[in-house]
């Protein structure tokens, strides 16, 4: 492992804020020589050997011993703002079988007022013994006629029970399928079963209450807590009301950096890009980025576009389904919105799962954006890939944002999906990296943990949920993958002068490790962080 020495020691007289020394410094790939990093005014000053009289001038020492520091976490795909909510409502996850999920849920439901809607999310079935997908009779007798709303852990399908389907006016008469959706129905009756992906969702989302503003705060105020707990100080928000942000955060310290996308649907992205322009924020810690759309669905709502059809597509689709494809991407509104953003410098990432929607993009972005390596647009996901469209990431500049942990809970159930063959350049991170495209990971949460460390397991050991090690061709190194949330990541958001190394210069947004991620034999996935800091400051969750 190579080590590399940053810099020489200050020698003006303003002391030090902080001086942590004693320590081993991962940066950028390399483990550097020096033990010390020295820290004033919320950047690092200095990096290299140990000086007594630089600690002793220290405002502050930390005596590190001996651990490995890291440079701060950045997660490039989170929906803290959106989602965060959710922490108030009923979690799924855990729930290992139907009998678990129903118990849950009429729990749930009789803590309820009558005729009040119960929310929920993170469920899936697909590994559970019997992975059949939910049907509202499931439900229907334990909720008491409350109406039900459930989002899959993916965010691309709802769960529902009959009261709220009949709120929604959802009946086998109709209506039929929104562009870009799907309502679920049986074969036979035409009854819709309660499941509803993608744009059918908003069926039912449009008549449930939204959360009060106190909720939407606290929510997003527990998920940073959530975020740096896991060493997280920097995330590329999705989907939220950019004035929350400022709210929630009002008059306290910041304790995670915020870089903000504009949600927008299949219709003109004008407004949208003229938000984000207008958008002032706190530099360096809430900023507006650019816009993000949607190609397709998730394969587990069988909704991911794909170039051939699904072998197995599930009981109530067609046997030639090749999952949904969103309109703007074939109306001309995504060719014209690439466009406007490109001529206005704002990044473009484009949520794309199915083979077929990421060459899809692949194309639209190389056929409508103008500068588009210095614009740095992304796909989003990026986890099935055709073959052909592997190298075209690195050629076109386009940075492939990618969630490694999804790896380990697609790989249970993939290969029946989809296929071996097409499974080989899914969760391409090898094959990608090796054609020289700027690789960055993240976690989509709430869909999955964001504990970076589950991901980089995942990204290094190929391991599904279940224990089994599915395509580890893809694997790649420990210093690989922790690029991928450092300094990667911060190219990604154009911050590489400023975040994800630790260097003179930079800003002191550090985490110091309870074990090296670097030694033989170390379990990944139970690596957390002892100590966080943001611009010098302890943000550690205690």
């Amino acid at each position: 492992m190579l080590f590399l020495c940053l810099a020489s020691p200050p020698t003006d007289a303003n002391p030090p804020d902080l001086v942590i020394y004693n320590a081993k410094i991962w940066s950028d790939g390399q483990m550097l020589r020096g033990d010390t990093i020295s820290i004033r005014a919320g950047k690092i000053i200095y990096v290299g050997p140990y000086q007594q009289t630089l600690v002793k001038s220290a405002v502050a020492q930390l005596d590190a011993k001996g651990k490995t520091i890291i440079p701060g976490l950045i997660d490039c795909h989170t929906h803290l703002a959106s989602d965060g909510v959710s922490l108030l409502n009923l979690r799924l996850r855990d729930a290992k079988s139907r009998t678990e999920f129903i118990q849950s849920i009429g729990d749930a439901a009789r803590k309820l007022a009558p005729g009040q809607w119960l929310r929920g999310s993170g469920w899936s079935t697909e590994s559970w013994p019997d992975s059949a997908q939910p049907k509202k009779d499931w439900i229907d007798g334990v909720t008491g006629g409350r109406p039900v709303v459930l989002d899959r852990m993916d965010g691309h399908s709802v769960f529902v029970n009959s009261e709220a389907l009949k709120r929604a006016r959802i009946t086998k008469d109709g209506p039929k399928d929104p562009p870009g959706g799907v309502i679920d129905r049986d074969p036979n009756t035409h009854e819709p079963t309660g499941l509803l992906s993608d744009t059918a969702m908003s069926l039912v989302y449009m008549m449930v209450p939204s959360p009060s503003q106190e909720a939407k705060l606290e929510g997003l105020r527990l998920a940073v807590k959530e975020a740096n707990s896991h060493g997280v100080t920097s995330v590329c928000d999705i989907g939220g009301d950019f004035r929350s942000y400022e709210k929630a955060f009002q008059g306290r310290d910041l304790s995670i950096r915020f870089f903000l996308y504009q949600s927008v649907g299949d219709g003109p992205w004008d407004s949208a890009v003229e938000s984000v322009k207008r958008f002032k924020g706190i530099p360096g810690f809430i900023e507006a980025r650019g816009i993000k759309a949607y190609m397709d669905g998730s394969m587990g709502s069988r909704t991911a576009y794909m170039h051939e059809p699904y072998t197995n597509s599930g009981p109530n689709h067609p046997k030639d389904f090749r999952g949904v494809e969103r309109a703007g991407a074939t109306n001309g509104n995504y060719a014209k919105g690439i466009s406007l953003a490109s001529k206005e410098g704002l990044q473009v990432i484009v949520h794309a799962i199915g083979d077929q929607a990421n060459h899809d993009i692949l194309d639209l972005f190389e056929a409508n954006a103008s500068h588009l390596s210095r614009n740095r647009f992304r796909v989003e996901h990026a986890q099935h890939l055709l073959p052909e469209d592997v190298s075209r990431f690195g050629k076109l500049g386009v940075v492939p944002s990618m969630q490694p942990l999804h790896k380990a809970d697609d790989g249970r159930y993939a290969e029946v999906v989809v296929g071996k063959e097409r499974c080989r350049t899914s969760y391409a991170f090898h094959a990608l990296l090796a054609t020289h495209a700027n690789l960055v990971f993240g976690s989509d949460w709430n869909v999955v943990s964001c504990d970076p460390f589950l991901g980089i397991d995942a990204a290094v050991t190929a391991m599904t949920l279940k224990g089994d090690v599915w395509f580890p061709e893809q694997s790649i190194s420990v210093s690989d993958a922790l690029k991928c949330y450092t300094s990667r990541a911060a190219y990604s958001v154009f911050k590489e002068q400023e975040l994800g190394q630790i260097k003179q210069g930079y800003r002191a947004d550090l985490v110091i490790l309870n074990e090296s991620p670097f030694q033989r034999s170390v379990n990944l996935s139970t690596i957390h962080p002892v100590r966080v800091f943001v611009d010098g400051r302890d943000v550690t969750v205690r």
